[in-house]
């Protein structure tokens, strides 16, 4: 190899150090960045991409398909990007009597009640009440009288959606679907 061969080789090298480097550096610098976000402007959970299609089991496509399309919740992406992780905030509203179908989430989650309350068996959360619920745990609630909004704190962007709600218990969410429909629907034009 001539002299200029090797010089040149040298600082091919010295040239893709520097690059990694400075990559490195801004990459460690945006994620000390300040980032806002406005409500106005989030997207929903299923634009933004953030959660996987649900997986049933056991499996009642004509329950979900019809759960999917009653309307009666919103739930935006406040904080957060599926491509590169990290934190993630969304924001979920209820509508009265709505009810959540046994799932779970494969990451853990703080939630936090912003307005009205929701019912877990016995146990009633209010607003500035919460609860964490650890990854692949299912869970299930049911929005109070007057609705729910909540906060969803996660340690990942990216998540997915297990739903394992049996079939009386899917009798369950659609009779409570069935029956305030039409409310949540004139609710949602308002």
């Amino acid at each position: 190899m001539s002299e200029t061969t090797i010089q040149t080789a040298q600082v091919t090298e010295e040239t893709e150090e520097t690059t990694e480097t400075t990559e490195a550096a801004e990459a460690a610098e945006a994620a000390h960045r300040r980032e806002t976000f406005r409500f106005a402007e989030a997207p929903s959970l299923h634009e933004a991409g953030m959660m996987s299609m649900p997986v049933m089991t056991p499996e009642a496509p004509e329950q979900f398909m019809e759960w999917v399309s009653s309307g009666g919740q919103v739930v935006k992406v406040l904080f957060g990007d599926p491509e590169t992780g990290g934190v993630s905030l969304v924001w979920s509203r209820f509508e009265p009597g709505y009810v959540l179908p046994r799932h779970s989430h494969s990451a853990d989650c703080l939630y936090y009640v912003t307005r009205g309350e929701l019912r877990m068996g016995r146990t009633v959360l209010g607003e500035g009440d919460g609860f964490f619920q650890p990854a692949d745990r299912p869970y299930t609630y049911t929005a109070g009288p007057d609705g729910v909004e909540i906060l969803e704190f996660r340690t990942t962007s990216p998540f997915d959606m297990q739903i394992t709600e049996s079939l009386p218990g899917w009798g369950r969410v659609l009779e409570a679907m069935r029956a305030n429909r039409d409310q949540w629907a004139a609710e949602a034009k308002a």
